[in-house]
Formats: C-alpha cells, structure tokens, sequence
C-alpha cells in the first residue's frame, strides 16, 4: 500500500505517528511544543513529508524565487496579488487550486514553519529539495533516490 498517496486516511484516523499530533485533529499548534523538540531529530510522517514537498514543488512552479516560508501567503491569498499575475498559465492557476485544496491545512505561517523546521532536521539522504540555512531559498536536488518524488508530485497535480 502507498502511504504517500493516502495521506488524508492516515491523518483523519490517526493512525501514522506525528511530530505534530495536535495537527491531526485541529489546526491549532503552539510554539512551546517546539522548544521541548529542539534538540531532537525530528521524524516527520509519510503525510507531512508528503505536505512539505508538495508545498515547496507549487512554490517552484509559481514563485520560484520566492523564499520557502512564502508558501502561506500564496495559499491563503484570495487577493489580487498572485492571482492576477500576467505571466501565469492556466495550468498554473489549475496548479494553485489543486495545491490549495491538498494543503488546505497548513495555510498557518506557524504550521508551515515548523514542518519547514523539521524539513530541515531529517538527514539529507531524505530530502528532495535543499533549504538554504537562512531559509532566503530553496531548489530541487539533483542527484538522489528520492528526488524522484519531485516527478511524482509533477504527474499527480499537472
């Protein structure tokens, strides 16, 4: 069974392990449950990795300079500032909506930033994409087993 694509039953029945429980059931997080983390290795579920790397592929495809943290802004943003851009496809407005819907969840900058945080703190052998240290910017490794995830998350919202 592919856990990566049934990242919704997972986390409506509670059934993976999480590095953010109380994010399961409600989109409520407090910044106190990541100070008691921070000297750990984080472990990030199949469904937050999948979260994660989803997140910074639609950030590649719609605002690729943009920094890793912008992802909230453009999926909570029903104004005109990314909608009306001249230069975007209707591909990449069907991207967007697609993206909005998958990860409706983490539009909370706090959510996203933690799950960046613990992004981070995975080994790199894990990794599809590289965050800088300053988190100014990101982009897709170039070698790696699992840099075929980035081909995947192309053929299921494209």
């Amino acid at each position: 069974m592919n856990t990566l694509m049934n990242t919704y039953s997972n986390r409506s029945t509670g059934l993976t392990p999480s590095l953010f429980p109380a994010l399961n059931t409600s989109s409520q997080w407090s910044a106190s449950s990541a100070a008691t983390r921070s000297g750990k290795r984080a472990t990030l579920s199949a469904g937050q990795l999948f979260d994660i790397e989803m997140g910074l592929f639609l950030l590649s495809q719609l605002l690729p300079t943009a920094p890793p943290d912008a992802l909230p802004t453009l999926l909570a943003d029903n104004g005109t500032s990314f909608l009306d851009r001249p230069t975007w496809t209707p591909k990449q407005h069907k991207l967007l909506n697609r993206g909005r819907m998958l990860l409706s969840h983490i539009q909370q900058r706090n959510v996203w930033s933690a799950l960046l945080d613990a992004y981070t703190t995975i080994p790199d052998r894990l990794q599809a994409y590289d965050i800088s240290a300053d988190r100014s910017r990101f982009g897709e490794k170039t070698v790696g087993f699992f840099r075929n995830r980035i081909i995947t998350l192309r053929q299921m919202v494209g």
